[in-house]
């Protein structure tokens, strides 16, 4: 396929739905599944249009911490709702500059062959975003495919969208995030060598690195966490931020303490899933107050997850 990256993906005349899905939520799941029941409807097979990285970074030629959904997971979940192919576009300068006229019968029509599109409220494409809901409607009849439209889905009267999203996980709203997603924002890393200070205060941690360096970061602070270590799930304490009490490097870490764990996980993936925002992280004046404040801590999340039993 010559604006996609190279993937094996058979399909014949497909209901097709496009977009960033950045964080697959609640709204994307509902547009994701309405093309999966029309493509069951037309005996064919539903086909994601999507990006390998997301155009901003084309677009701007710089990584910056947006990301709410690593690719690797992005494409789970997508496959999770039932779609059987997700293509990525070689989204490079030049597409960047292409007319919605060109991309909708360069690669929509000529290369994928779409005889449905499914499309959200807020659907661009092309140059300036021109490429819209009416625009395609408007060339329906032209290029012989149909059209359905999938209205926002709402929460307390916001639109669900990946930037709302945004906003809450900057303010480390994390039950509000979970509400918006429909499930708890993770961060997917790998388990890097520390400080140990953790654990000569007899709380050890490991020192998570996101796999994606655009990932977003929630607000700093202490969270209740679950934590997912080859394929199964420990309760953990996590702090975003610079432990003032302990260290002046003044580099934001992602630290947890998992409950009742004591394995080596240098080097391994684990997967941090964040249910609640504990409190600020605080600069104590010794360490015998942190000291507390962790035992503290750490007695609030058991009670979060035995409430939750």
């Amino acid at each position: 396929m010559k604006y996609f990256k190279a993937q094996k993906c058979d399909f014949t005349k497909p209901v097709v739905t496009m977009g960033t899905f950045d964080g697959v939520h609640r709204g994307h799941v509902k547009l994701l599944k309405q093309a999966v029941k029309k493509a069951k409807e037309k005996k064919t097979k539903s086909v994601v249009i999507t990006y390998y990285h997301h155009p901003l970074e084309t677009i701007h030629k710089k990584t910056f911490p947006y990301l709410l959904t690593e690719r690797e997971n992005k494409e789970k979940l997508i496959k999770e709702c039932g779609i059987d192919c997700v293509l990525y576009l070689e989204f490079d300068e030049e597409m960047a500059q292409m007319q919605p006229e060109d991309f909708l019968q360069k690669i929509i029509i000529t290369e994928i062959g779409a005889q449905v599109l499914i499309v959200g409220y807020d659907t661009h494409f092309g140059n300036s975003r021109e490429g819209n809901y009416q625009f395609l409607i408007d060339r329906s009849s032209i290029y012989n495919y149909c059209i359905k439209l999938i209205e926002p889905v709402k929460i307390d009267s916001h639109i669900i969208s990946s930037s709302l999203i945004r906003d809450y996980i900057r303010e480390g709203d994390m039950q509000y995030v979970s509400k918006l997603l429909g499930r708890n924002y993770s961060i997917h890393g790998s388990v890097q060598l520390g400080h140990r200070i953790g654990r000569k205060i007899g709380f050890p941690t490991i020192n998570l690195q996101p796999l994606d360096t655009n990932k977003l970061i929630p607000a700093i602070g202490v969270y209740v966490c679950e934590i997912l270590v080859e394929g199964k799930k420990y309760f953990g304490v996590t702090n975003i931020g610079y432990s003032p009490t302990l260290k002046t490097t003044r580099i934001k870490e992602i630290e947890t303490h998992i409950l009742d764990f004591d394995d080596d996980l240098y080097h391994k993936e684990v997967e941090v899933c964040f249910n609640k925002k504990l409190r600020d992280e605080l600069q104590f004046n010794n360490k015998n107050e942190l000291i507390e404040a962790i035992g503290k801590d750490i007695i609030e999340t058991r009670e979060f997850f035995k409430r939750r039993k």
